[in-house]
This record gives structure tokens, C-alpha cells and sequence, in this order.
């Protein structure tokens, strides 16, 4: 488990609680950070920006990474919704410090906290509402300060993160199975996106059908010269049916290909050592 950096002490609380949810989310799952930046499409260094506090992540992040990690995307979301509010501070109550901003990486656009402010249109003379006296221009006018019935659902949304954060089961637990994540449609498949490591196999049971927690696809296609972390999927599931791929390190090589073959004969299937649609239909079926 790594152990992270302190946030800022300047962080407003409702993105600290975010991140913190997000770290512990990422902590359950077992994954690192290149094993995450392969499953949501956002980098390696984005994911170390967004988990250290020095960039806010965008929604579509915070709900990639509850379907790579087994959690509860409505409770992210809800909790991302409340952190994101642009509600005003009080009379009394100094508006916290942003997030400093950081160049991002060209792959991927990264929003920080709030949403950006479209220009004020002009006034009816042709001035607009900058400036002040002396300036021949309109003064700025004044944002009006947050409603009690806006404060209230602000008030609502924290209760119902609060609620669904103490109900998310994450993966690993011994009380709860994760929910593997909608089969995805067939995809190209890249030949490489990490160096060869080992990695542990987790089995769980949904639906009737068997993961081994590094990929939920059935249809995506696998072959030899392939080193993703779902090659590892394919190597977990065929020695859990008996057949030794000599190794789980996410390289599809010719032990693993051997090993697919056998499989496929013992089920009636061409033995091709091709991992496609019907290879995965036998390997997610859990057997006897």
C-alpha cells in the first residue's frame, strides 16, 4: 500500500474528502498507478497530480476510476458534485485556497476546481462591467451570495455522499464481491502498455461467471506478442482450470499459448491459442 503525501493544509475540505476517497478507493483495489492509468485512459502523472492534492480531477476521471476499481460511481459522483460547488463563502468565512494549477499533459484535458466563467456580456452603452470610477467604465456588479434553498441542497448532497461512502464494499473484502464492470465491445487491442511484472490472482463469482480481477471483457481478442495486465486475466483463468501458462506476468508468450491450446482442446474448441469471444465464453465459466 503506498503511503501518500500529506494534502495541503490550505485544501478546501470538500475536495480533501474527495481525494481522500479516491486514495482509498485506489488502496482497495490493488492496482498501481500504471495499472490505473491503462484501465481509465488518464496517465500515469495525471492520476499522481489528481491523488496528491495539486490538481482537482475532472468528473469523467473520478467515474473512470470507480469502474476500474469496483467502486460506486453515483457515490463518487455525488461526492465530486459536492466538491465542485461554487457556493460563496460568509461574511466572516474566508474563501479557501485553491488548488494551484499545473500543465497537463497533452493526452488528456485537465479541469480544476469549478468550472470556468463565460465572459461577461457588454453593458447597453458598449462598456462592460469592469472598472470603476475614473475608468470610463461601468462598475463590475456584485455575484449575488448563495440562496438558503441553494445551501440546502448543497447541505442534502453532502448527506447522501456521507451515506453511500459508509455503504461502498470495495474489492478484496471478504464480506462483499466486486461488480465487474459492463462487457466491453471489441476493441483494437494494444500490444504493449507496461513492463512484464507478476501479479496476483483474485477470484470472484458474478452472474455465474469467473474473474480473476485484471480485465471483465468477453470479447476482446489475445494472442501471442500481447503484454497488457488482461493477458494476466487470461493466464489466472486457464491455470485455474488446470493448465500451467508458467508464469501470470501479463506477457502472452508461448507457454501461455500452449497453455490456451490445451484448454481449447479440452472444450471442443479450435486450438488455435487465440484468446476471442468463445475461448473467453469457456474460460469465465467456473467449472466444477
Amino acid at each position: 500500500m503506498p503511503r501518500w503525501k500529506a494534502l495541503p493544509e490550505s485544501m478546501d475540505p470538500r475536495v480533501r474528502r474527495l481525494v481522500v476517497e479516491l486514495r482509498r478507493l485506489k488502496d482497495h483495489s490493488g492496482l498501481s498507478m500504471a495499472a490505473l492509468a491503462s484501465r481509465t485512459g488518464f496517465s500515469k502523472s495525471s492520476w499522481e497530480r489528481y491523488l496528491n492534492g495539486r490538481v482537482s480531477p475532472p468528473r469523467h476521471a473520478v467515474e473512470a476510476m470507480a469502474d476500474a476499481c469496483g467502486g460506486d460511481r453515483i457515490g463518487l459522483a455525488a461526492l465530486w458534485e459536492v466538491a465542485t460547488a461554487d457556493t460563496a463563502p460568509g461574511p466572516s468565512q474566508p474563501a479557501p485556497a485553491p488548488a494551484p494549477q499545473e500543465p497537463e499533459q497533452p493526452e488528456i484535458t485537465e479541469a480544476v476546481l469549478g468550472e470556468p466563467r463565460a465572459p461577461e456580456p457588454p453593458a447597453p452603452d458598449g462598456r462592460t462591467e469592469t472598472g470603476g470610477p475614473g475608468t470610463g467604465r461601468a462598475p463590475r456588479r456584485r455575484r449575488p451570495v448563495a440562496t438558503v434553498a441553494g445551501a440546502a441542497v448543497v447541505a442534502a448532497a453532502l448527506a447522501v455522499a456521507a451515506a453511500v461512502a459508509v455503504a461502498i464494499a470495495w474489492p478484496g473484502s471478504p464480506s462483499a464481491e466486486p461488480e465487474p464492470r459492463a462487457a466491453a465491445a471489441t476493441t483494437k487491442v494494444p500490444t504493449s502498455t507496461y513492463s512484464v511484472e507478476t501479479f496476483p490472482c483474485y477470484f470472484t463469482l458474478h452472474d455465474g461467471l469467473l474473474y480473476a480481477g485484471h480485465s471483465t471483457t468477453l470479447t476482446d481478442e489475445y494472442h501471442v506478442g500481447i503484454t497488457v495486465e488482461a493477458v494476466a486475466e487470461v493466464q489466472c483463468l486457464v491455470r485455474r482450470h488446470g493448465f500451467d501458462p508458467q508464469g501470470i506476468d501479463g506477457s502472452f508468450g508461448p507457454h501461455t499459448r500452449a497453455a490456451v491450446q490445451r484448454f481449447q482442446r479440452s472444450r471442443g474448441l479450435t486450438a488455435d491459442g487465440v484468446v476471442g469471444p468463445m475461448t473467453w465464453r469457456e474460460l469465465r465459466r467456473p467449472g466444477d
